[in-house]
């Protein structure tokens, strides 16, 4: 469970974004947050409004992954700046990808974690 509801970041967003306490680590400060979270959800607030704040537990492909990769790349984007965009809640998962991608390739990116798609049928 993620350890703000999206109440408390609307609220914090929104004091921010007033503008009458001063910068991120004011505002952060006065919440008892660390002012890169509010940064980040400052951001996903200004592209996607308040459904940018909402937990998400996604799993993304092989072809999302390489979008992502191929338009940061292209643009010259930050990854803060990428996972903003593509509304991906934690840009370190972009990092990863990013690296894992240099190191192995395409292939690299595909995720391993789950069960094969046909078990075989156990025996008596």
């Amino acid at each position: 469970m993620s350890k703000h509801d999206e109440q408390f970041k609307i609220k914090v967003v929104l004091e921010y974004l007033s503008g009458r306490f001063g910068g991120y680590r004011t505002v952060a400060d006065a919440y008892g947050i660390d002012s890169s979270s509010l940064r980040s959800w400052v951001t996903s607030y200004q592209m996607h409004g308040s459904l940018g704040l909402r937990r998400k537990g996604a799993s993304y492909d092989v072809a999302f992954k390489l979008s992502v990769l191929e338009r940061m790349q292209r643009e010259a984007l930050s990854v803060r700046e990428t996972a903003a965009l593509f509304d991906i809640r934690c840009a370190a998962h972009i990092s990863k990808w990013k690296l894992q991608y240099d190191v192995g390739g395409l292939d690299a990116l595909t995720d391993r974690r789950s069960r094969p798609k046909n078990m075989p049928t156990k025996l008596p």
